[in-house]
């Protein structure tokens, strides 16, 4: 079956989308016991599950992780330049000693 009406999630690839930050998330789920954009437990249990949008919503979980673990690759990048850079200045004040 294929549904037409739902859009692949590529949307949070674009420049205006509003990423949560892992803190808000984090926030999200210890509020509501989910993630947000997925359906509760309570939620599927009550209106069932729609097979399409739940593969759509992880999807977009995927996608939101991608960006997330990509931000922090970038992160550790630029702390691992900063480290070597702070240790080269700490073995030139040694040597000049």
């Amino acid at each position: 079956m294929n549904n037409t009406e739902m859009n692949v999630p590529d949307y949070v690839f674009e420049p205006g989308y509003k990423l949560k930050t892992l803190a808000e998330v984090d926030q999200f789920i210890a509020e509501n016991g989910h993630l947000p954009g997925v359906p509760s437990a309570a939620d599927v249990a009550e209106t069932g599950l729609d097979m399409t949008r739940m593969q759509l919503a992880q999807l977009e979980k995927i996608e939101e992780l991608t960006l997330h673990s990509i931000s922090q690759d970038k992160q550790l990048s630029a702390q691992q330049e900063e480290i070597a850079q702070l240790r080269a200045m700490v073995e030139t004040l040694v040597e000049a000693r």
